[in-house]
């Protein structure tokens, strides 16, 4: 599976009180080389994922269904969690908001995705979001998991 996103900040949240959050819990077990290897319990489902970057803006996904025991056992070997709720907001285009929890109190970002990096680049987001944050350390989960509370309250006050 092709992913090919771009994300921003929100600065006016749309309303979601008709759409139901997916409630994740997330942790990396790898990060390099172009490579993420996570766990992640979506809802009451479990699975391990792999992601290889492919381009500026897009990386692949290769998933594996887990049990609950597995998914247990694994999360031992990861220092951090991403908590957050996932909003699906449209699919054509696939347009999701994610609101981050714990640690990451605060983050809200709206997340893009296409069909091409073509597409990507001629985007032009909504008038509810803020700067872009494909690329920053807020913008990806596994840069996430690398910093601070401090370091993330600095990074987020910063950009608004």
């Amino acid at each position: 599976m092709d992913e090919i996103e771009r994300k921003f900040l929100i600065k006016n949240l749309p309303d979601l009180s008709s759409i139901q959050a997916v409630k994740y819990e997330r942790y990396y077990l790898f990060v390099g080389n172009s490579i993420e290897l996570r766990i992640q319990r979506k809802n009451d489902e479990y699975e391990l994922e792999r992601k290889v970057a492919t381009g500026d803006l897009s990386r692949t996904s290769q998933f594996c269904q887990l049990s609950f025991e597995e998914f247990e056992l694994l999360k031992k070997l990861s220092s951090r969690a991403i908590i957050r709720d996932a909003y699906q907001i449209s699919e054509l285009p696939d347009v999701s908001i994610k609101i981050y929890h714990g640690d990451y109190e605060g983050l809200v970002r709206a997340e893009f995705e296409f069909s091409s990096e073509a597409e990507a680049n001629a985007f032009i987001p909504p008038d509810w979001c803020s700067i872009e944050i494909t690329k920053s350390d807020l913008g990806r989960d596994s840069r996430l998991m690398n910093l601070t509370r401090d370091n993330f309250l600095q990074i987020l006050n910063d950009l608004k």
